[in-house]
């Protein structure tokens, strides 16, 4: 559950702030899973769920949405994982709390309860808040014909992803995550930090650069630069590079060249820019192409 609290004047360490507090259903991998829903890609959610009420809004919010959660662990006496953040007047994020032990319960067990599900998905998206156990269960059944996209998360938990990186077809760090996961630095050119993990095997990587916009490179081809758009309202910055990341899942799977596929993923995190939600509850195809269109 994402807990957001957006000031209405600017923030005093110390003291309390006027402003308005909003509880929406979030995390990473459930927000990529509900992004993909809306953009009409049938999707199925391996989470764990706590037996709170932030659970049934969780599970409510996401069923709307068109995501499958037949597959999804409810753990008893356990709280949902929940994501604290402070926002400034002009929605950039000051300080965030972040509480995922519930993760933990997706373990191989769980997981491999779950195999059926896995087997019959065209492709898998995973996220580094899975454990290092569960990391390793999944690529160990991993089918060559079955794509997995994978989003590093943080700085931290990227490194979980780097036994794994020639499995990837998809990789979608920040220049952080990048140079964690390469052992260069993070203000060395996106070309090299890109070539270094295009070394590993991964097929795709799409660096998201903040307001330089996104660079992204397929294996022998060029790099490619899409800056950044203006955008007309910004409500949060929560799950906009979720939002990106579903984007660019969609657009690989409909085997886009690589510079739509920027484009495309740029228009749908614009999108989600514009809600205090983490996805935007307008999130569509024709919605993404009419936001394309404007900024054309």
């Amino acid at each position: 559950m994402d807990l957001t609290g957006q000031a209405q004047s600017a923030l005093i360490t110390g003291d309390s702030t006027p402003g308005a507090v909003l509880a929406t259903a979030g995390g990473v991998g459930r927000n990529i899973a509900e992004a993909l829903a809306r953009l009409e890609r049938p999707t199925q959610l391996i989470t764990a769920l706590g037996d709170d009420g932030f659970a049934e809004d969780i599970a409510r919010q996401t069923a709307v949405a068109g995501v499958d959660l037949r597959a999804t662990l409810r753990v008893p006496e356990r709280r949902s994982s929940t994501y604290l953040s402070v926002l400034e007047p002009t929605g950039e994020m000051r300080v965030a709390i972040s509480d995922m032990a519930l993760v933990s319960a997706l373990s191989r067990e769980v997981l491999e309860d779950r195999r059926r599900d896995l087997e019959k998905a065209q492709a898998w998206v995973v996220d580094a808040n899975l454990s290092e156990d569960a990391l390793a269960y999944l690529f160990s059944i991993a089918d060559p014909d079955r794509p997995v996209y994978a989003e590093p998360v943080s700085t931290t938990k990227a490194l979980r992803l780097h036994p794994y990186l020639s499995q990837i077809a998809l990789l979608k760090p920040n220049r952080i995550e990048a140079a964690t996961l390469t052992g260069l630095q993070p203000d060395d050119a996106p070309a090299d930090l890109i070539a270094a993990l295009l070394h590993h095997g991964i097929d795709r990587v799409v660096i998201s650069d903040s307001a330089a916009g996104v660079w992204g490179q397929d294996a022998g081809g060029p790099l490619l630069h899409q800056p950044a758009a203006l955008t007309r309202d910004i409500r949060s910055v929560t799950g906009a590079g979720d939002t990106l990341m579903a984007a660019l899942v969609d657009a690989t799977l409909a085997n886009l060249p690589l510079a739509s596929a920027l484009l495309r993923a740029q228009a749908a995190a614009r999108l989600s820019l514009q809600s205090v939600r983490a996805i935007h509850p307008g999130l569509c195809q024709a919605a993404v192409q009419a936001e394309l269109e404007r900024t054309l």
